[in-house]
């Protein structure tokens, strides 16, 4: 109730005057090992984009990783204001805040934002001390709007933006000595004089996470030959780019089905970026005495299903005799591993991709050599928010 309370209190604040949200990412790191020391491809202030790149990259040595957080932008937490501690402006939290010497950081934003008009803004930033300012996909070189290597100085550029658009940003300014400081800017459309960014003054919505991405979901159901769900199956959500050549599926996520059999996914990856799969590797259950007698009385009845043959021919002759009844009670009583003949102990399909196997399997009367199955499955160029159902036989099982 607590954390919950503090997430609600937490929006409360971001949310500014115009009902607007104005959560960022912000990142803030340890440059120069905290000390004076030059890191890899960089030394002092940022003096090129490639040595700001070097300088925020956390593979560089000399810079590691102080916290990754989110914040109001439109807050001191955010680029507003001039120095930090003692004049109570910007304070970002930094790995030596309010120490000796509190400087060696940098510290980046980024999100996305959708302006509060249409037309081309200017911008002016000010830090100390290197700094740039960034909007993807707009043709700046680099993405670049503003930028300034050294300290105390202000930077301009101008930026044309739509209000129905979303945009993604990153900001990011070092420090290498003194007080740090940071200024951002902007100017409306319409003209008129520069507005420090604030509460009063929001310039845009903001938000830490993609608002186009669409989160990958799936959903399903694993049932066994008498097409009831089984509790217990792993599944598995994989993925890879969608750029990528060739099948290399990474494992993102796994769940247990539900006492109905029934599986879900609700992921926060984005379907933009990745192709995904939904496997699955099924097992047996230890057999039961019940689910034997239920198959004595199938050998009596005398006529069976190419399902039937799955489940019932244990030791894989093509018939069903007192034989398997036998190796079951066997199995189940834990005095062999693996039944006797070398058949396929688990079969599968899907109802998705391929919804006339599962109906000839039921009905059929051939044996189970007219519709091969397959143990695990894997789902491939799936649509998202894919619902499936698979179709499990387990020899020796009932459902």
């Amino acid at each position: 109730m607590k954390n919950l309370i503090r997430f609600i209190v937490f929006s409360i604040l971001c949310t500014n005057a115009y009902g607007q949200t104005t959560t960022v990412n912000l990142r803030s790191l340890k440059t120069h090992y905290g000390t004076q020391s030059s890191g890899t491809g960089y030394s002092g202030n940022a003096g090129s984009h490639s040595e700001f790149d070097n300088m925020v990259n956390l593979n560089s040595s000399g810079t590691t990783l102080h916290v990754d957080t989110t914040v109001d932008i439109t807050s001191y937490q955010g680029p507003r204001g001039n120095r930090h501690t003692p004049s109570q402006l910007w304070n970002p939290p930094r790995w030596n805040e309010g120490g000796s010497p509190d400087d060696r950081y940098a510290i980046i934003y980024t999100g996305w934002f959708k302006p509060n008009k249409s037309g081309t803004y200017s911008f002016r930033t000010y830090t100390d001390d290197s700094h740039e300012f960034m909007i993807k996909g707009i043709g700046k070189t680099n993405d670049i709007v503003t930028k300034y290597y050294g300290w105390n100085t202000w930077a301009y550029g101008t930026a044309t933006l739509d209000k129905t658009q979303w945009y993604e940003f990153e900001l990011r300014i070092q420090n290498y000595g003194g007080m740090g400081a940071a200024n951002f800017e902007y100017r409306l459309p319409a003209g008129g004089s520069y507005n420090q960014l604030s509460p009063n003054h929001p310039f845009a919505e903001w938000t830490a996470t993609d608002p186009n991405a669409v989160p990958i979901t799936a959903t399903g159901y694993i049932k066994g030959a008498e097409e009831v769900g089984i509790a217990g199956q792993t599944v598995y959500l994989k993925t890879q780019n969608k750029n990528q050549v060739g099948f290399s599926y990474t494992t993102q996520a796994t769940t247990t089905t539900d006492s109905n059999g029934y599986y879900s996914f609700n992921t926060t990856l984005d379907y933009n970026d990745y192709d995904f799969t939904i496997d699955i590797n099924p097992s047996v259950s230890t057999l039961t005495t019940s689910d034997i007698n239920w198959f004595t009385n199938r050998l009596f009845i005398g006529t069976f299903s190419s399902k039937d043959y799955w489940r019932m021919d244990v030791n894989n002759t093509g018939t069903f005799s007192v034989s398997d009844i036998y190796l079951m009670h066997q199995k189940r009583h834990g005095n062999i591993t693996n039944f006797t003949g070398g058949g396929q102990e688990i079969w599968s399909t899907n109802y998705w991709q391929q919804p006339y196997i599962w109906n000839a399997v039921k009905v059929d009367t051939d044996d189970k050599t007219i519709n091969n199955g397959y143990g695990a499955w894997s789902l491939f160029d799936l649509l998202n928010g894919n619902q499936t159902t698979y179709y499990l036989l387990r020899a020796g099982h009932k459902n």
